[in-house]
């Protein structure tokens, strides 16, 4: 994809030079081109941008992220997540502002946080300012990187530049990572794997088994402190477990 860019954006000097403002009105994304039907806008922004500088920080994020998520996803999956993360950030720009918008940003993003996301407690070596060399984990640097952004976008800090598009294609990376199986699962994804062992584990008991461990306690619970005190799961145990029996029952 760096090697795509770079010409690319000798091909947009060359024609901004020869014909002022034909490349970002008929190629970078635009309400006014989608309205137009140029529905090839959200693919071809990617490959523009605004300076040298910017086409510089895209590629070596692009390299240093994406070579890595290349590895271990493959060329195809890369592709895909690249272009995902591409189009959908430039799409949540579009939706969230105006004017024309251009750049890898978004894709580069994406890239960035899959990375982060399937080796998070990898260390890694930045350089602050391109000086100053910092260690710390990948993890942090996701973190760091999306807060920023979302810091950004809410204040409405550095005009002209896509947060929105940075943070959608942040969160297609992550999604996507996610979707296959990479990453630390959030809270209430532990919550409900330990929900759906716990409710396996019952099915497996035999009534026996079931009144001695789970419905026992709670009728000596019952004696104790009356029928009001049960809480709603220790309910839904006593009804699980009346069904359990009914069901033994009408099998033999």
């Amino acid at each position: 994809m760096v090697i795509i860019n770079v010409p690319a954006f000798l091909v947009q000097l060359t024609a901004d030079y020869l014909r002022p403002g034909w490349v970002d009105q008929f190629f970078a994304l635009s309400r006014e081109g989608v309205a137009a039907g140029y529905f090839w806008q959200p693919v071809t922004y990617m490959l523009l941008h605004g300076s040298l500088f910017h086409l510089l920080a895209n590629s070596l994020v692009i390299y240093f992220a994406g070579r890595q998520v290349e590895q271990i996803l493959g060329s195809r999956v890369f592709l895909q997540l690249y272009l995902a993360g591409a189009i959908f950030g430039g799409l949540l720009q579009l939706i969230g502002s105006g004017g024309y918008i251009i750049g890898a940003s978004a894709a580069g993003f994406a890239l960035l946080i899959a990375f982060t996301t399937i080796l998070p407690e990898l260390e890694i070596t930045l350089l602050l300012f391109f000086i100053i060399p910092v260690r710390m984990k990948a993890k942090y640097l996701a973190y760091g990187a999306v807060a920023s952004t979302l810091i950004f976008a809410l204040f409405d800090m550095f005009p002209g530049y896509g947060h929105l598009a940075h943070l959608g294609g942040a969160l297609v990376g992550y999604v996507f990572t996610r979707w296959l199986g990479y990453g630390i699962p959030l809270p209430i994804e532990r919550m409900l794997a330990n929900k759906q062992e716990e409710q396996a584990r019952r099915e497996r008991m035999s009534a026996k088994e079931y009144i001695s461990e789970e419905i026992d306690p709670i009728l000596d619970k019952i004696a104790r402190h009356g029928m009001h005190s049960l809480t709603r799961q220790e309910r839904r145990v006593l009804e699980h477990g009346r069904e359990k029996i009914e069901r033994r029952t009408s099998v033999h």
